[in-house]
């Protein structure tokens, strides 16, 4: 172990040392993952964590009077490095190396019950309604990757004069990585707003997300714009400096049209939503039809049980070009993608191997978690059906001890292959 890894868990175990005497909890797992081929289910829309036949993973939070503090490292993590610069074409080649690295770890603080900042590498504090243990992923920020460093502020306010309407927005900014790609690594700029309209038993949502990629050091570019000037034309989509003269906004941007429909009768809840995936003008006005996520959970309609239902569309993404001809997660600027960490950012179904090819995707998902007594189960599910395909599963089984401690085997596929594991994980109180 270098002394660079050897420094992290020092001063990580000493900061919890030190907070030891506040009210805290802390959670060690560790999953024992079949040998052989990756799965897909024990790879994609977790934490970034690649595959791994012991997975060790370790986290402490802290809750006090107006902040939250958590810490989650994990030998599952990759350090990606690569001796072969990559230009127009071809594909990265990674060294990589498994040490104990970070991942969903921030300090958030709350100014009011309205207003929080967060700091740190975390997620997304928009599509809150999103079950990110059953779904296939967020179209914009899933699981699937490791969390990005990023601060955010953000908050909420209803009206006055009448309570049941309310808005929800917020404003961050982050780094991506060099992926072994770029002289410098790009920016991120990330905005939402969302209205919401609360009845007796439901609530509608609109919500309009933005992100966006820009400065950082492409190699067949060079630096590209980085002030603050041209962070203002980042924050509305402005038109670049690029030479000749083109109608593509400075950077690399995309979103979603955020809509969500949740109603309560008793302890059953209902869930309804669609993300819109939009990465320009045309697919904004949603000129690329219905492209996106369309989703449905039932909460206890059958007793201690979420069920979760998903469609996933991306094969209107050029019904129009070159008006409309879009390359989802990709960019003539930033070659790589909208990856972190040679990961998806968003769903991991979407291809974005765009050195070569473009690939549309029609995909139906099955989530389903229930709790019976001590006992649990879990799958998750998915089949391609614009093509023909096996379907992509992870059944878990699992047992509860005295409330600290869980036990459970689990068995996942891809294509042909088949895997059983086991994992237990224990709460430190």
């Amino acid at each position: 172990m270098n002394n660079k890894i050897r420094t992290k868990i020092i001063f990580l175990f000493s900061l919890i040392t030190i907070l030891s005497g506040q009210n805290h909890q802390s959670i060690l797992k560790i999953h024992s993952n079949p040998k052989g081929s990756n799965f897909w289910w024990l790879e994609k829309n977790n934490y970034g964590k690649s595959f791994i036949e012991t997975e060790i993973e370790y986290q402490w939070k802290l809750n006090n009077k107006n902040t939250i503090y958590q810490i989650t490292f994990s030998n599952g993590y990759k350090n990606y490095t690569t001796d072969y610069p990559v230009r127009y074409v071809g594909t990265i080649r990674y060294n990589v190396r498994h040490w104990l690295f970070l991942g969903e770890s921030f300090i958030k603080h709350n100014f009011s019950d309205n207003t929080f900042l967060r700091v740190g590498k975390y997620y997304r504090d928009f599509s809150q309604y999103l079950n990110d243990d059953l779904s296939s992923g967020s179209m914009l920020i899933s699981t699937n990757a490791q969390a990005m460093p990023k601060i955010g502020l953000v908050s909420s306010y209803s009206i006055k004069k009448n309570k049941n309407i309310s808005f929800n927005f917020g404003i961050s900014h982050g780094i991506f990585d060099k992926e072994g790609y770029y002289d410098e690594a790009p920016i991120l700029h990330e905005k939402f707003l969302y209205i919401n309209i609360n009845k007796n038993n439901y609530t509608v949502g609109i919500g309009l997300v933005h992100e966006a990629m820009w400065a950082g050091s492409p190699p067949e570019l060079g630096n590209l714009p980085d002030t603050f000037k041209d962070f203002l034309k980042v924050f509305i989509s402005a038109d670049g400096p690029y030479t000749p003269p083109h109608a593509n906004a400075l950077g690399s941007h995309m979103g979603i049209w955020d809509f969500y429909y949740k109603k309560n009768n008793g302890n059953q809840v209902l869930k309804l939503y669609y993300q819109h995936f939009f990465e320009d003008t045309s697919s904004f006005r949603f000129r690329n039809e219905i492209d996106g996520l369309w989703g449905v959970e039932l909460k206890n309609y059958i007793p201690d049980t979420n069920i979760l239902f998903e469609y996933l569309d991306t094969s209107h993404s050029r019904l129009d070009p070159p008006y409309q001809d879009d390359y989802y997660y990709w960019n003539y600027q930033y070659r790589v993608g909208w990856q972190y960490k040679n990961k998806i950012i968003g769903n991991p179904f979407v291809d974005t191997d765009h050195f070569y090819n473009r690939e549309f995707i029609k995909l139906l998902h099955l989530g389903i978690k229930s709790e019976f007594s001590s006992n649990y189960y879990k799958i998750k599910a998915s089949r391609r059906i614009n093509i023909e395909d096996d379907i992509l599963y992870k059944i878990i089984l699992g047992k509860k001890i005295k409330n600290n401690l869980d036990l459970n085997i689990f068995i996942a596929n891809n294509s042909d292959n088949h895997g059983l594991g086991m994992g237990i994980s224990y709460i430190f109180e």
